[in-house]
């Protein structure tokens, strides 16, 4: 679209394209607007003229957004929200004075790893500012809580989709394996001989099908030791201390334990897939000053952390 165009381009298009993306729906876009269903199509229709690109395509199970729509979403989110923003603000945040609580739902293994850092940061910067770090619900609960005003974020590694949810990825979580320090290597790789022959203390599976780890050695036709199974990460990096067990944990947290606890870190000899570091909003925030703030620090912080892993 050239700049010309541009000027010529009708913003309220884009607010049918985000309705569109969260409903996969022309029937639900039209309730949700208050508009007719035809008025609806004819605005995707100028849409895909005005980019062209089909956007969104029919599907058995809705209208499914097309690489292009994918590439777009974040930049139109960020542009209404930041021009919603300046346009109905109703006061300011002073982090210095304020009074209040902020509510946020993270996993376990997140809140080892992320917690100490805003804690930190809200005693700085937000003396009278509570941090309320509660336990993370199934994504459903999640959606509901977020939209009710309950919570004010996530923390996770879920990529959660919602009617007026949005994620953004602050980062990696990358698994390491930690053993006693007598018993491994002096550093690098543990060689997977040694990965195989020690037992592994593990935390308590989501599932019957185990845990990633696992996933990745069964396609290579392995199989570890297990000799314990708990259901706390402290515990598990605790047992791997005192039984010569092989532990496994993010490289953030595993820094913070291993010289507390007699632990070594190693990188694993299997491939493994970072778990993405996302936090998860709600578009009922985006006037709120105070809730503005807390994302902005949250993502400047863990970002700025992540780098220095």
């Amino acid at each position: 679209m050239s700049k010309a165009n541009l000027k010529r381009f009708d913003l309220n298009l884009l607010v049918v394209f985000l309705e569109l993306w969260e409903t996969r729906s022309v029937t639900r876009t039209s309730e949700r607007l208050s508009l007719t269903q035809p008025a609806v199509s004819q605005a995707l229709k100028r849409l895909r003229t005005a980019l062209g690109d089909e956007l969104f395509l029919q599907s058995r199970t809705g209208l499914q957004p097309t690489a292009r729509a994918q590439q777009l979403v974040l930049p139109v989110r960020r542009a209404l929200d930041e021009l919603g923003g300046s346009l109905f603000a109703e006061g300011s945040f002073d982090p210095a004075t304020a009074a209040c609580e902020f509510h946020i739902a993270t996993s376990e293994i997140v809140e080892l790893s992320i917690a100490p850092l805003l804690a930190r940061t809200l005693r700085e910067e937000a003396p009278g500012v509570v941090l309320r770090l509660r336990a993370m619900p199934d994504t459903r609960t999640a959606c509901t809580m977020l939209e009710d005003g309950d919570l004010q974020l996530l923390l996770s590694t879920r990529d959660i989709q919602g009617a007026g949810i949005q994620n953004e990825i602050l980062g990696e979580l990358r698994l390491v394996a930690m053993l006693e320090k007598s018993i491994g290597p002096a550093e690098g790789v543990m060689p997977m001989s040694q990965y195989l022959s020690i037992p592994h203390v593990v935390m308590q599976p989501l599932d019957h099908r185990g845990s990633i780890v696992d996933h990745v050695l069964a396609r290579q036709g392995l199989k570890r030791p297990i000799a314990a199974v708990v259901q706390n990460y402290m515990v598990m990096a605790l047992v791997a201390a005192q039984c010569g067990y092989i532990c496994h944990l993010p490289s953030a947290v595993a820094t913070q334990f291993a010289d507390i606890l007699g632990l070594a870190i190693y990188d694993l000899p299997i491939e493994v897939q970072p778990s993405r570091l996302i936090m998860t909003s709600h578009t009922r925030f985006r006037s709120d000053p105070g809730v503005a703030w807390l994302s902005a620090r949250a993502s400047e912080i863990l970002k700025n952390w992540h780098q220095t892993q």
